[in-house]
């Protein structure tokens, strides 16, 4: 079987940003194995259209824009709505995961427990390397927002991790 430009380009593509893709599912949905299918889901949408993009930020925008898309219509499903689900906040991310030690582990598990609102901007910054401007274009904010939610996040961090990591 011959490979296409096409056919390289995309497997660089989910190659360049599969972490990233992944880390806003799981961050979103906090669970490995549905962010797994919001992974699967966003580069088969990107597979099956042609896209034209000015840069490769605005590729990486549209990856993530459509990975957060698919998570919101995952979680307002009426089967995400009527069943209990399982906390898998322990969960490790990835097979890279593993080399956390035990306090890294206790910070992603207490980014785990924030709101939503806080722990998206959060992973994201801190996980995923997005810088503020391309976590407000990618959840269509203004960054002065993402940087008040920053701000937040940190200080119900610092008040979760309080005598462990912080000394006052």
């Amino acid at each position: 079987m011959q490979i296409t430009d096409t056919q390289d380009d995309f497997r660089q593509t989910v190659e360049r940003y599969k972490s990233v893709v992944f880390a806003c599912a799981y961050s979103r949905l906090r669970n490995k194995s549905e962010a797994d299918d919001v992974f699967q889901e966003t580069f088969l949408l990107y597979y099956g259209k042609t896209l034209n993009f000015e840069n490769e930020a605005a590729r990486k925008a549209w990856l993530i824009r459509t990975a957060l898309n698919l998570c919101k219509k995952k979680n307002l499903s009426s089967w995400a709505t009527r069943v209990e689900r399982l906390d898998e906040s322990g969960e490790l991310i990835d097979e890279g995961a593993s080399a956390l030690t035990k306090e890294e582990n206790e910070v992603l598990g207490a980014v785990m427990e924030l709101k939503e609102k806080l722990r998206v901007p959060v992973y994201l910054y801190y996980f995923s390397g997005l810088s503020i401007e391309e976590i407000a274009q990618t959840l269509g904010i203004k960054s002065g927002a993402v940087q008040v939610r920053l701000v937040r996040a940190r200080k119900e961090l610092k008040n979760k991790l309080k005598g462990e990591y912080f000394h006052e």
